[in-house]
C-alpha cells in the first residue's frame, strides 16, 4: 500500500470515527480509531480521539492506558495530563488524580497560560478543599492577575486551614490581607473576627464556579431538562415577603423528600433547580434525622396557624437538631424581625445571605434593620445590594456581568458620601423596593434607562435613586425622551431645562440634553457637553459611567483620540482589559489611516503591555502582535518584525502566518539555520494536519523564490522522493550537490550525490565517476 493510499485510509478512518462520536455511538467510535491507529500507529489526534471514546464508554482502563501513551508522546500537551487525571478521579484515585492536575497546571504555565492553570488548581481544590498549598497558589495567582473577590475567598480557605492545623496566627495574617484586598468586605471582615474571638471558621468549600468535568452524555441529557420558569409577576409582592413564601416552599419540600427517603421511595422527581441550591449535600444529610423533621413539621403547622412566638422555638430545635440551610435562617429571621427581635433577625438572615431566591429579600430586609438602628452606611449598603439583585432581573443574563461591576462601582465609593447623601439613597432605595408595585417599578426604571442608553451602555438604577425624587425623573424623562422621538427638539429641550431646576444633579438628565443638542446640529456644545458629563463621573469616583460617556463621544466623533485615550484609561482601571484592548487597536488603525505610524506602532505596544498585567484570551496578543509585525514589515524593519512574529509563535506555535513570516524573513536576512528551524516547524504541523499537498507546495514555493539555499533544496528533494517523484527529486538533490560543490562542502556533496546514486538516475554512470572523483580528491 502506497503511501498516499494509507493517508486516505487513515483520513477516512478518522472521519467515521469522528461522525460516530458525534452521534454518541462510542463503540462504533472506538473500531474506526483503532483502524485509524493501525495506519498511523502514533497519531496523537487518534490517541486523543480513542481515548475520548474509551472514556465515554466507561472503559477506564483502557481509555487511561491510551491518554497516558499520548502524553509521552507529546510531553508538553496538558490535554492528556487533563484527561489522565480526569479517568483517575472516576477511578477514585485521587491522589494520582490531584498529582497529574498539578502537572497539567505546570505544563499551562510554561505555555504562560494562567487561566488554564487556574482551572486545574481549582478541580484540586475542588477534589481536596483543604489542600494548602493549591489554595494558597490560586489566591496568590487571583491577586496578581487583579482578580480580587477570588482571591479574597481562596485566602479565607487558606485562613480556614491553617486555624484547623493550629496555626492560628498565620491565619489571622492571611485573613487581614484579605482584608486589605477589598477593605470592608463582609466575610473576610467576618472571619477577621471569629479569628480574633478564638471561634472556629467554616471548613474550606470548593473554589467558587468548579465542578467535576461533564461527560458529553451528561451535557445532553442537561440540555433535554425542563426550561427555566419565568416570574410570575402576580407573586411579586414585596420582595420580602415573596422571599419569606420562597422559604417556606423550600422547607416543606425538605419534609416531604425527608419522608421519602425513611421510606426508601419518592412519590415525585426531584425539581432540578434544587440541586443547584448552596449546602445541598449537608441538608440531605441531616434531612433524614426524624427528630429535626418533627421539629421542623411543627415549626411550619405553627407558622400557617399564626403561632409565631411557638413557630420560632420550634425552628430554633430544629436548627438545633442539625437543619443548616439558608431558607430556615431567612425565615426565622423574618419572624424575629416582625417580632422586634432585631439583634436575633440580624444574625439569622446574615446566615441566609448566598441563596439565589433570597439575597434580593435578605438584603432588603438587613437593610430595614440597619435604618430601624439608624446606621445610615450599613443600610446603604444592604439596600444598595438588594437593588443589585433585583436590577439583574430587568436585563438580559448577558448583561448581568456588565451590570454587577457597575454596583461594584458604586458601592466601592458610597462611603465617601454624607450622611444626606447615604439617607438620600436609603430612603430612596426602600421607597423603590417596598410595595406590590415594585416589579412595574422597576420595568419601568429599566425602560427609561435603555432609552437613555442607547448601544453598548448600561446604567444601573441605582444611579438613578441616588439623585432623589425618583418619581419626578421618571415622569420628566419620559416626556423628553417622547418629545425627542417626535423630533420635537425644542420642547425636549425646553422641558429638560424645567426638570433641571428641580433635579440639576441628574447626570441622565444633562445626558439627554447634550444628545439633544447634537441632534439640533450644534454638535460643538453637544460634545462639549458630554465631555464635562463624562469627567463629574470620574471626579465622583463613578468609573464605570465615566467610561461610558466617552464611548459615547466616540461613536459621535470615531478620530476623538483624547476621548479614546481617556476611555482606555478607564477601562483599565476597571480591569475591563479585553475592552481595553479593542479601543487600543481601533486607536492604532485610526493612527495608521493618517499616516502616523510611528503612533500607531507605539500605541500597539502599549495595548500589548495592557495584555501581559491580566488575564485575557490568548487571541487578543496575537492580534494585537500581528498588526506590529504588519507595521515593522511596511517599514522594512526585519529584524524588529521577525522578533514580532518570534513572540507570536512562542503564544501559539501552531499559527501559519507567523511561522511563514519566520521562515521568509529568516531567509531574506541570510539566516539559513534559523528558517530551516521554523520551516521544519512549519511542515510538520501542515504534514500533521493532513495537508501534506501544501508543505510540498509550500517548499516548491521557497525554493523558486529563494533559489540557491541549501535548506530549501534538501527538504525539496526529501519531500519529492516521499511522494514518488523521483525525477524531480534528483533535479533538487543535483542542485543541492552544485551548491555544496561552490561551497567547498566536498563531504556533503558526496553524501548527496550518493543519494543520487541510490535513486537509479538514468544517467547513473556519470554520478559514479563524480562520486569517485569527489572521494579521491577529498
Amino acid at each position: 500500500m502506497g503511501m498516499t493510499e494509507r493517508q486516505e485510509l487513515f483520513e477516512e478512518s478518522m472521519r467515521l470515527g469522528h461522525s460516530a462520536a458525534w452521534d454518541l455511538q462510542w463503540d462504533r467510535a472506538i473500531e474506526y480509531y483503532r483502524k485509524a491507529l493501525a495506519l498511523k500507529a502514533d497519531d496523537p489526534g487518534a490517541l486523543t480521539s480513542l481515548g475520548l471514546a474509551l472514556l465515554e464508554s466507561e472503559k477506564y482502563q483502557e481509555a487511561l492506558e491510551v491518554y497516558q501513551h499520548a502524553a509521552k508522546l507529546a510531553p508538553d500537551d496538558p490535554v492528556p495530563v487533563e484527561k489522565t487525571s480526569e479517568i483517575l478521579e472516576l477511578m477514585k484515585q485521587i491522589d494520582s488524580a490531584v498529582a497529574q492536575r498539578t502537572a497539567a497546571a505546570e505544563l499551562h504555565l510554561k505555555r504562560r497560560d494562567a487561566d488554564k492553570a487556574i482551572d486545574n488548581w481549582s478541580q484540586i481544590a475542588r477534589m481536596v478543599p483543604g489542600e494548602l498549598n493549591t489554595r494558597t497558589k490560586l489566591a496568590m495567582t487571583f491577586e496578581r492577575l487583579g482578580r480580587k473577590r477570588e482571591a479574597v475567598y481562596e485566602y479565607l480557605a487558606v485562613a480556614s486551614i491553617l486555624q484547623t492545623d493550629g496555626k492560628a496566627d498565620r491565619a489571622k495574617d492571611v485573613a487581614e490581607r484579605a482584608l486589605r484586598l477589598i477593605p470592608g468586605e463582609k466575610e473576610a471582615a467576618r472571619a477577621l473576627r471569629f479569628l480574633q474571638q478564638g471561634k472556629s471558621l467554616p471548613p474550606p468549600s470548593e473554589p467558587r464556579g468548579t465542578t467535576a468535568p461533564l461527560r458529553m452524555d451528561q451535557v445532553k441529557d442537561y440540555l433535554k431538562a425542563g426550561e427555566v420558569e419565568e416570574i410570575d409577576d402576580s407573586q411579586q409582592a414585596d420582595p420580602e415577603t415573596t422571599a419569606q413564601a420562597r422559604a417556606l416552599t423550600i422547607l416543606a419540600g425538605l419534609i416531604f423528600e425527608g419522608s421519602d427517603d425513611e421510606n426508601g421511595e419518592r412519590s415525585s422527581p426531584i425539581d432540578m433547580s434544587e440541586l443547584t441550591k448552596s449546602r445541598i449535600s449537608q441538608e440531605r444529610k441531616s434531612v433524614g434525622q426524624p427528630q429535626m423533621l418533627r421539629y421542623l413539621g411543627q415549626a411550619i403547622d405553627y407558622q400557617t396557624h399564626e403561632n409565631i412566638p411557638q413557630a420560632i422555638k420550634q425552628y430554633e430545635s430544629a436548627i438545633k437538631a442539625g437543619l443548616d440551610h439558608p431558607a430556615v435562617y431567612y425565615n426565622l429571621g423574618i419572624l424575629l424581625k416582625n417580632q422586634g427581635d432585631q439583634e436575633g433577625a440580624t444574625k439569622y438572615l446574615t446566615q441566609s445571605l448566598g441563596h439565589p431566591d433570597l439575597d434580593l429579600g435578605a438584603n432588603l430586609a438587613l437593610g430595614r434593620l440597619a435604618r430601624m438602628r439608624d446606621d445610615l452606611p450599613e443600610a446603604a449598603r444592604f439596600l444598595l445590594q438588594a437593588l443589585r439583585y433585583a436590577d439583574t432581573l430587568s436585563v438580559d443574563e448577558n448583561q448581568s456581568g456588565d451590570l454587577n461591576q457597575l454596583y461594584d462601582t458604586i458601592m466601592a465609593t458610597m462611603s465617601e458620601g454624607d450622611d444626606e447623601t447615604l439617607s438620600q439613597i436609603v430612603e430612596n432605595t426602600l421607597s423603590f423596593l417596598s410595595g406590590p408595585e415594585w416589579l412595574e417599578r422597576l420595568r419601568q426604571a429599566r425602560r427609561q434607562l435603555e432609552g437613555e442608553s442607547e448601544g453598548a451602555d448600561l446604567v444601573p438604577i441605582a444611579e438613578m435613586l441616588a439623585v432623589g425624587g425618583t418619581e419626578r425623573i421618571l415622569q420628566a424623562i419620559g416626556r423628553i425622551d417622547d418629545l425627542v422621538k417626535s423630533k420635537k427638539y425644542e420642547v425636549a429641550m425646553e422641558e429638560a431645562m424645567l426638570a433641571l431646576d428641580h433635579i440639576p444633579g441628574y447626570l441622565g438628565l444633562h445626558l439627554r440634553m447634550a444628545e439633544i443638542m447634537i441632534r439640533q446640529g450644534n454638535t460643538t456644545g453637544g460634545m462639549t457637553k458630554l465631555r464635562i458629563i463624562a469627567k463629574t463621573h470620574h471626579v465622583r469616583g463613578e468609573i464605570s459611567a465615566s467610561s461610558n460617556v466617552y464611548a459615547r463621544i466616540i461613536r459621535h466623533s470615531p478620530i476623538d483620540i483624547a476621548a479614546r485615550n481617556q476611555l482606555i484609561d478607564l477601562l483599565a482601571q476597571q480591569d475591563r482589559t479585553e475592552e481595553a484592548l479593542k479601543q487600543y487597536l481601533d486607536l492604532a488603525e485610526l493612527y495608521r489611516q493618517m499616516a502616523e505610524i510611528d503612533s500607531a506602532r507605539a500605541t500597539l505596544e502599549d495595548a500589548y503591555k495592557l495584555s501581559q498585567l491580566g488575564p485575557v484570551s490568548r487571541e487578543w496578543k496575537i492580534k494585537t502582535l500581528d498588526m506590529m509585525g504588519d507595521i515593522d514589515l511596511s517599514r522594512l524593519d526585519l529584524r524588529q518584525a521577525l522578533q514580532t512574529f518570534e513572540e507570536i509563535c512562542e503564544i501559539d506555535p501552531q499559527n501559519e502566518k507567523a511561522r511563514s513570516h519566520l521562515i521568509d524573513l529568516n531567509l531574506r536576512l541570510g539566516q539559513e539555520e534559523q528558517a530551516a528551524v521554523a520551516l521544519d516547524i512549519q511542515l510538520d504541523h501542515l504534514v500533521q494536519s493532513n495537508h501534506a499537498l501544501e508543505a510540498l507546495t509550500l517548499l516548491e514555493d521557497l525554493a523558486r523564490e529563494y533559489p540557491g539555499k541549501q535548506a530549501l533544496h534538501s527538504r525539496l528533494a526529501e519531500a519529492y522522493r516521499a511522494a514518488g517523484r523521483t525525477a524531480d527529486a534528483i533535479a533538487q538533490y543535483d542542485a543541492l550537490g552544485e551548491i555544496q560543490l561552490d561551497a567547498g562542502q566536498t563531504k556533503d556533496a558526496i553524501a548527496t550525490i550518493q543519494t543520487i546514486v541510490d535513486l537509479d538516475p538514468p544517467n547513473i554512470d556519470g554520478y559514479h565517476d563524480l562520486l569517485r572523483n569527489l572521494k579521491d580528491s577529498a
